[in-house]
């Protein structure tokens, strides 16, 4: 093979393996977007105010909520969701527990351009250490993400409900005691 072409594909190789490097190297892109649903407690409801959608759940202490949503990979390269990423702030009637889509796997890929139902698990917890009726929203989830097969991310996806539960009277809250709750 002569030495220009030699150059010439040497110089092709480069370009291509510098395009791939700049697309997986790009920050993965999801967004939450309805239908939503919910399993788990005896009532939900949703309502708006001005701007925000809230979905109303009914607390039950220590039982798992599972909110879904779809979940879309609006960039150029697929993602594969492996687990919960930390949250920046933990809501406090709420713990993140697990995330899957909607087969049950912990582990899926979505591929650039595609959508996939997702669940998210939600322990409902600590209402003895909030004053009954005191309020908790769960706005994002945090992904781990791995794109391109090697690079590791975390991802903060808002909800498309902000998702809010209030805390019980002690009747319904089972380890509340006469000190374990701040007045109000």
């Amino acid at each position: 093979m002569p030495r220009r072409a030699l150059v010439a594909l040497a110089v092709l190789l480069l370009l291509a393996a510098g395009a791939g490097v700049a697309t997986a190297s790009t920050d993965p892109v999801l967004a939450a977007h309805g239908p939503t649903q919910v399993r788990g407690t005896e009532a939900s409801a949703v309502f708006r105010v001005g701007g925000r959608t809230i979905r109303q759940v009914r607390y039950d202490d220590r039982a798992t909520l599972v909110y879904s949503f779809v979940l879309s990979n609006d960039g150029r390269v697929p993602v594969t969701v492996t687990g919960l990423a930390a949250t920046d702030v933990e809501p406090r009637l709420f713990r993140y527990t697990g995330v899957t889509d909607a087969d049950g796997r912990r582990e899926f890929t979505i591929p650039a351009g595609e959508r996939t139902r997702v669940e998210v698990s939600l322990l409902m917890h600590a209402c003895e250490t909030l004053s009954a009726r005191a309020g908790s929203f769960a706005t994002k989830v945090a992904l781990r993400v791995v794109r391109a097969g090697v690079l590791a991310d975390a991802v903060r996806v808002t909800l498309p409900e902000e998702v809010h539960t209030g805390s019980p009277r002690e009747a319904s809250c089972p380890r509340a005691t006469a000190s374990s709750r701040p007045p109000g």
